[in-house]
């Protein structure tokens, strides 16, 4: 189960650490994409071919993220993102295919 709490903060923190390393536009899309699957997650007969797209841009954008940070600093963002990584991975598993 996902504390809603916890997962507003971490939303907020990745948002930020996005907004620092790629800049408002990309922290507002990792924003909005999460915010979407979290409606598909709530009411998974809405899920979509977006669903998968919003996913994909939210690593894509992680893994941008990994490129300009060292390894600790991206290993701390990460343990700081638990919810959110699990929260990725149950939507995963809900989209059919």
């Amino acid at each position: 189960m996902i504390n809603l709490e916890v997962f507003r903060l971490e939303l907020n923190y990745l948002k930020q650490v996005v907004k620092g390393i790629l800049g408002d536009k990309v922290s507002g899309e990792i924003g909005e994409a999460i915010e979407a699957l979290t409606l598909y997650f709530l009411n998974p007969a809405t899920y979509n071919s977006l669903s998968l797209s919003n996913i994909q841009t939210i690593e894509q954008y992680i893994n941008q993220i990994q490129q300009k940070l060292i390894p600790y600093e991206y290993k701390q963002m990460l343990n700081n993102i638990p919810t959110i990584r699990n929260f990725l991975e149950k939507v995963k598993l809900e989209i059919p295919m």
